[in-house]
């Protein structure tokens, strides 16, 4: 019960710890994938580690999504390029195009 009690109390202070990018144009040059998802109108949202705040995510997934839209001429090469960093727990580089976090360009590797 101790121990369980110590966790809890640090819990706080590890969540507020846990760095984060605010959504705006340019480089996330170091990130890793936590989560991928195929959106309902062809698009692709992406959840990155360390997080994203303050973007703007198609299909409502929320802040912490970056959005790669169905309409951009590279989706399938950067789809690819997202699972295979995602499979080899592989840094990358995002650029983002405005503050939304909308996709532009994907770096595997990282910059």
């Amino acid at each position: 019960m101790k121990n369980l009690l110590i966790a809890l109390s640090l819990m706080p202070a590890f969540l507020f710890s846990i760095p984060t990018f605010a959504g705006q144009q340019g480089w996330v040059t170091n990130a890793k994938i936590a989560r991928i998802v195929a959106t309902v109108n062809g698009g692709i949202n992406i959840r990155l580690i360390p997080e994203l705040s303050g973007c703007v995510s198609q299909s409502g997934y929320g802040p912490l999504y970056a959005s790669l839209y169905p309409d951009h001429p590279g989706k399938d090469q950067i789809h690819s390029i997202l699972l295979a960093a995602y499979m080899s727990n592989t840094p990358i580089a995002v650029y983002f195009n405005d503050d939304k976090c909308t996709i532009m360009e994907i770096e595997l590797g990282g910059r």
